[in-house]
């Protein structure tokens, strides 16, 4: 039940961010330059607007591709806590794994009502020790707020020009690689096509964004197998917990979501500003690079944790 219960709600907040960022419904969503507070999004909005129009002004030296990079780089190194702790669950897991071994070998072939109730209580104390709970679960959507914030960002920045604004950014150079960054495929304010050149530089943007996030979820994903087996080297095979159905399905669900994030991304980036094709691109590149290091470090943080539990 609990675990119907958190792929219901991970496909709720899915739904939810992809009904957010598109504006489900049979208007497209009238963007806005950024002026002053005229909803609860611009509490988001504004703190990542000042930071850009911050670094465009001194270190990215008028440049809006540099902007976005670096903005990326620091919101991510910001959020790293997030990733930290999320990272914590994956090895308590990893510490787990042996004890539940024993678990399921205890209960092997016992279907009966009041057995599988102590297999249930005994598995909850296991998750309890180890200090494992469905909070871990969520920590990654709390970066979602960040998502949006830099989704709506880089749409309303380009109206946010030449005018009477608190922060113009009218001062920018929007040319990366040939590629208007702030134009998509048609022009913000008139809808017409821009030319040859933006549409094929916003499709190979895309088609870049969706390769580096399949990668990024591979790489991920053969870590977390790696792991799991040094966690089980020293358990007999015949002990080893062998996946459920339910375990199976999940595994199926995961990888449904991750192909249907990575083509919603990929459909963002074609449909909206380049600015978001490059974010996306620099968010997914910096994430491998937290993956490395985190994979480095996570050696020792196991025998921290070890000596911990």
């Amino acid at each position: 039940m609990k675990k119907q219960s958190k792929k219901l709600l991970v496909l709720g907040v899915f739904a939810f961010l992809l009904i957010l960022l598109t504006g489900c419904g049979r208007q497209p969503i009238d963007y806005k330059p950024i002026t002053g507070f005229n909803g609860i999004i611009d509490i988001l909005v504004w703190p990542m607007a000042a930071l850009m129009y911050g670094l465009g002004k001194t270190v990215a030296f008028g440049h809006y591709g540099v902007v976005i990079i670096l903005a990326t780089i620091i919101v991510r190194t910001l959020a790293w806590p997030i990733y930290a702790k999320t990272n914590d669950l994956s090895l308590k897991m990893q510490l787990v794994g042996p004890e539940q071994a024993k678990l399921e070998a205890k209960y092997e072939g016992k279907t009966d009502p009041e057995s599988m109730q102590r297999k249930q209580m005994e598995m909850m104390q296991l998750y309890k020790k180890y200090g494992i709970g469905l909070g871990g679960c969520l920590l990654p959507f709390i970066q979602f707020p960040i998502f949006i914030a830099f989704f709506q960002t880089l749409q309303r920045v380009p109206l946010t020009r030449n005018g009477d604004y608190p922060l113009d950014f009218g001062f920018l150079k929007g040319n990366f690689l040939g590629v208007d960054l702030f134009q998509g495929r048609l022009d913000i304010v008139t809808g017409e096509p821009i030319g040859q050149m933006q549409t094929w530089g916003i499709i190979i943007l895309a088609a870049i964004v969706g390769i580096t996030q399949i990668i990024s979820q591979i790489l991920v994903s053969r870590r977390q197998k790696k792991a799991k087996e040094e966690s089980l080297a020293n358990v007999p095979a015949y002990r080893r917990p062998q996946p459920t159905d339910a375990q199976k399905q999940t595994e199926n669900t995961m990888k449904i979501m991750m192909y249907g994030m990575t083509a919603m991304m990929v459909f963002f980036v074609y449909q909206s500003t380049a600015a978001l094709g490059l974010y996306w691109l620099a968010g997914n590149l910096y994430t491998m690079l937290q993956g490395y290091v985190s994979h480095k470090f996570s050696k020792k943080r196991l025998e921290q944790l070890k000596a911990k539990y």
